[in-house]
């Protein structure tokens, strides 16, 4: 008996069919999501279009790589190539709209309605501080006690001249006690070397956590401790793998238990007391307190060093804002006057330093602000030539302050530290005036967004600077600084491993010299 291989289909035939069934389908499939697409654009009138998308083809991550060698220079590529000022990317399994004209970046906060700010703030407790329990999640979101401590503690302890006063003042006084630490003291008159970021993470960490949160956690182990967590809260938040974050977990569990020992509330401040009193969890006061250790010292860290920095190494800056210090503590009287911790009215009167600071949050503030779209709603830019978009739910909004402060429209320039670009200037009648900053011919109120807006505004902004100033000031009163040549030469860029939380981390540590003021 013989076999009639005519009935048997070809391989080649069957690869070939199956090949044509698959296109068919997807391309059926194709045309039913456009079609369901166009029919959602219209039914938001005439005009209306998706954003352009950015193309990639690594799964899961999409975009995310090239957006991590550089986030601004990736938004203002993309947003120039696809002509547009918003597009959307995929970066690590999100759908992502990212905003290229810096007129756009505040539409998270006009669009409020339409946007979820709640999302990514539970993921960040969940997967960085460790709150997984439901009822501790609402306790810190929801609860009475909640909104007691963000409408009312906050505003008493970090509003308030008279709590800042205390508080700034325990601070300087932190500051007097460990300056001496500076000094060789078998090279008396002689220049010291420091490593400049790691001076600024100790101060900056035990100035501020003493004051505001516990005396017993501001000590040399917690500083190692928190150093280790900070440096991976960008793969907590992303849910990495959990080999690349252990020792990031390590240090957080090392921290939540020093929050846990009887000597943390012995130790506490005021602030720290009323918190406790108005949570009924435990676990989720230690965890939140936490959340509250992140946001005193995480940005402030990276904030003062790159103010000190640029003051170091510019030699007008360096001039300039001492012959400040210098005049505020000469028209005090007394003989211990440059002893004296500075009063709020003082540091007030230090524009050149304040202006330094902000100077160094305009270039390296490289936070995100985040939002989930709950709901589909239309943006409209209100420009020439710009479409309305359509922004779709479930989309990511990441609104990234940085493009708005390197518009080169609004700041001449803007690639470069200028010190003095935010003081008062002189006008041509002697008559001092606040900067101002205009946009074809149009007087920009507000041209930097470091601290957020609407009901996420940093309750913290004012002791920050005061900190900031302080420390500037007492270094400068006290001691002589210059920056040591590296061997490449070159300064410290932005590390762009860390950006995207808050205030960009120096790629490398400079080295500064230190001795008593001659």
């Amino acid at each position: 008996m013989t076999m009639n291989t005519d009935s048997f289909i070809e391989p080649e035939a069957f690869t070939t069919g199956a090949a044509l069934v698959l296109s068919i389908l997807y391309f059926l499939v194709q045309f039913r999501r456009t079609s369901k697409i166009n029919a959602k654009l219209s039914s938001h009138g005439p005009g209306v279009v998706l954003p352009p998308h950015v193309k990639s083809y690594i799964p899961f991550l999409g975009s995310a790589i090239e957006m991590g060698k550089g986030t601004r220079a990736f938004i203002a590529k993309y947003s120039a190539r696809l002509n547009s000022p918003i597009f959307t990317a995929k970066i690590a399994g999100n759908h992502c709209l990212f905003i290229g004209d810096p007129d756009h970046v505040t539409m998270v906060y006009r669009y409020t309605k339409y946007l979820d700010d709640f999302t990514l703030q539970k993921t960040f407790t969940r997967n960085v501080l460790g709150i997984v329990d439901k009822a501790d999640e609402h306790e810190c979101f929801y609860s009475d006690g909640a909104k007691q401590i963000n409408k009312k503690l906050y505003h008493k302890y970090l509003f308030s001249d008279e709590e800042l006063t205390k508080s700034v003042g325990k601070t300087q006084k932190i500051f007097q006690d460990l300056l001496p630490n500076l000094l060789d003291e078998k090279c008396e008159g002689e220049w010291s070397k420091y490593s400049l970021f790691a001076m600024v993470r100790e101060y900056v960490f035990k100035a501020s956590v003493a004051p505001l949160i516990s005396e017993y956690i501001a000590t040399n182990q917690d500083v190692e401790a928190f150093r280790t967590f900070d440096k991976d809260i960008p793969l907590m938040f992303a849910e990495a793998p959990a080999f690349l974050t252990k020792k990031a977990t390590h240090a957080r569990e090392k921290l939540l238990e020093n929050i846990s020992n009887d000597k943390f509330m012995e130790t506490g401040s005021e602030l720290t007391s009323e918190r406790k009193a108005l949570f009924n969890s435990n676990q989720a006061f230690i965890r939140s307190t936490l959340g509250v250790l992140f946001a005193s010292v995480g940005n402030s860290t990276p904030a003062v060093f790159w103010t000190l920095y640029h003051i170091i190494a510019d030699e007008d800056a360096l001039r300039a804002i001492r012959a400040e210090v210098d005049g505020i503590v000469k028209a005090r009287s007394g003989t211990n006057a440059h002893e004296e911790p500075f009063a709020l009215e003082e540091l007030d009167k230090m524009v050149l330093t304040k202006s330094a600071f902000t100077e160094a949050l305009r270039l390296y503030h490289g936070a995100f602000t985040t939002r989930e779209v709950s709901t589909d709603f239309v943006f409209d830019p209100k420009k020439p030539g710009q479409s309305k978009y359509l922004i779709q739910k479930g989309t990511r909004i990441m609104a990234f302050a940085a493009t708005l402060h390197h518009d080169p429209d609004l700041f001449h320039d803007n690639l470069t530290y200028k010190y003095d670009r935010f003081a008062p200037k002189m006008d041509k009648d002697g008559n001092v005036k606040p900067p101002e900053f205009s946009k074809n011919g149009k007087l920009i109120s507000e041209p930097t967004r470091f601290f957020g807006g609407g009901a996420h505004l940093c309750p913290g902004r004012k002791f920050i600077s005061y900190e900031m100033q302080a420390l500037v000031a007492v270094l400068l009163i006290r001691f002589d600084m210059k920056l040591v040549a590296s061997s490449d030469e070159s300064p410290p860029q932005i590390d762009y491993s860390s950006q995207g939380v808050g205030v960009s981390h120096p790629d490398k540590d400079p080295t500064i010299m230190v001795r008593l003021r001659t």
